[in-house]
């Protein structure tokens, strides 16, 4: 039960998210690691490089419990990636961003 990536430099990774939004950014670390910025307060490490994928499905909701330390809800989800990239400061600034999704989603 993970998000999971059809395409692009996330293709074949599966992540543990708590939101599955239409535009998601992903970013990848120096070292080839993959995650992705899925609640509204995350930011990018100045070493990371972003890339904007778009849902394609939704499949819904689970939730993954350990003992000890109770349960949380996980997205399951597919993401392609989107077609018009941004630029990297754009992708670094959450204000920024987030009018670009939505100029993107009513466009």
């Amino acid at each position: 039960m993970t998000t999971r990536f059809l395409d692009g430099p996330a293709k074949g990774h599966g992540l543990s998210l708590a939101r599955a939004p239409r535009f998601l950014r992903v970013v990848i670390d120096p070292a080839g690691g993959v995650d992705a910025l899925d609640q509204l307060t995350d930011v990018m490490r100045p070493d990371e490089v972003a890339h904007v994928y778009e849902l394609a499905a939704d499949i819904g909701v689970g939730f993954a419990c350990t003992r000890g330390k109770g349960c949380r809800r996980i997205a399951i989800a597919t993401y392609r990636i989107y077609g018009r990239q941004p630029d990297q400061d754009t992708l670094r600034d959450n204000q920024l961003w987030a009018a670009w999704a939505m100029s993107q989603a009513n466009g």
